[in-house]
């Protein structure tokens, strides 16, 4: 299909062949061990995909919201994040009792969840996240004297272990180097405690490759040497593995049109209608990586040198710096790997413009899944002042 005759200025197209194809890619290389959907990465394809991964990582109550209101199973649900308070973790367990597992990031979470659980009467699978030295998670101490002392909480049933320590890791050895740590907790837990963990929830931070030029990373060898390293493993229960970046990034593309070009300075310069606001590739710097993108129409006639720039009055807003092209005003352009994250780590608010429209591409058949969105609304006082004044 032209995607000219749908094209709205700007707008996602998410593919859905794609992203169940690279499904399949990622469960026939890790086989025999199960995909957890972090919906972080993009909320707008999880209707499509129930089917395809055993589990969903929400990290607020909007994400919580987003899975109820999308009818995906709510026992496939794992509620995590660094900040669950009281008014948080109550309205889960109250609501929504089917609700699979729930993550431990501090002791204060553990209090909440062993006093709430009581107060409701429901039984809680629980899965204690191991700190990598961040903010996240409870340090291995920690994870000792819980489990040590887990008989005290009645309610909780203490399913395992969940570790994630960052994103695009293309180095093997620091993966290596944590589930030698991973193991040797798990060991000691055993030998000392007598506890074994069923699972081990492990986000291994798998990297999507976005810009040209980059050196060579080779998907099917480094899954494949991921896997070795997790068989390797002395634990020998369930590992599910965390993934969102590396499950949504290949099916969204991002589409914005130029809309005024000069030459400035000696510079050629394309003014597009999206921009930084719209979208974000992990690592881009500046500009200063060029992403992946397709023209259209396509044309190899008049090339020139050009900075092609977003649509925000800010010095910041800069898509591609020196690329050759022939591009014409009108022209669209098509970046690609935009599936993950673009739509939401934009700086969406700045200059009051509009969210994009959303498409999702079935076989071929485009939904608007959602419209463009102003965002004026957010950034004003609507309704008058005055309504709230404390003396």
């Amino acid at each position: 299909m032209d995607i000219s005759r749908i094209y709205t200025s700007p707008m996602y197209v998410f593919d859905v062949r794609v992203l169940k194809e690279r499904i399949r890619f990622l469960e026939n290389g890790f086989s025999g061990m199960g995909l957890c959907y972090a919906i972080k990465a993009n909320t707008f394809i999880i209707s499509y995909i129930a089917d395809n991964v055993k589990r969903f990582e929400v990290c607020s109550p909007g994400e919580l919201d987003i899975c109820y209101n999308q009818n995906i199973p709510l026992s496939k649900v794992v509620v995590s994040g660094v900040f669950k308070d009281r008014k948080v973790i109550e309205n889960a367990i109250k609501n929504y009792p089917e609700i699979g597992f729930y993550t431990v990031e501090s002791i204060g979470q553990l209090q909440l969840l062993d006093e709430l659980s009581s107060k409701y009467n429901r039984n809680l699978n629980v899965l204690i996240r191991l700190s990598s030295g961040n903010q996240f998670g409870v340090d291995s101490n920690q994870v000792y004297d819980i489990i040590k002392n887990r008989n005290c909480y009645s309610n909780l049933c203490f399913k395992g272990l969940e570790y994630y320590s960052g994103t695009q890791k293309t180095s093997l050895k620091k993966i290596e180097k944590e589930l030698f740590k991973i193991d040797e907790l798990i060991s000691k837990l055993s030998n000392e405690l007598g506890y074994t963990v069923e699972e081990l929830e492990y986000g291994p931070g798998y990297p999507v490759s976005y810009f040209e030029g980059e050196k060579d990373f080779d998907d099917a060898k480094y899954l494949e040497e991921l896997k070795e390293l997790l068989n390797n493993m002395n634990f020998k229960g369930d590992i599910i593995l965390e993934l969102g970046r590396a499950i949504a990034a290949s099916c969204g593309t991002y589409y914005t049109k130029i809309v005024d070009i000069k030459e400035t300075n000696e510079q050629n310069m394309a003014i597009c209608d999206g921009g930084m606001n719209h979208i974000v590739y992990y690592g881009q710097m500046m500009a200063m990586k060029k992403p992946f993108f397709d023209i259209i129409p396509s044309r190899h006639d008049n090339f020139k040198v050009w900075n092609i720039f977003g649509a925000l009055c800010s010095v910041n807003d800069i898509m591609m710096k020196q690329v050759s092209l022939d591009i014409k005003q009108g022209d669209i352009l098509a970046f690609k790997n935009a599936g993950a994250y673009c739509m939401t780590e934009g700086i969406s608010l700045f200059l009051s413009r509009d969210l994009p429209k959303i498409y999702i591409n079935d076989n071929n058949k485009f939904i608007v899944v959602r419209d463009e969105l102003k965002t004026s609304i957010l950034n004003s006082m609507m309704g008058g002042v005055g309504n709230g004044e404390i003396d």
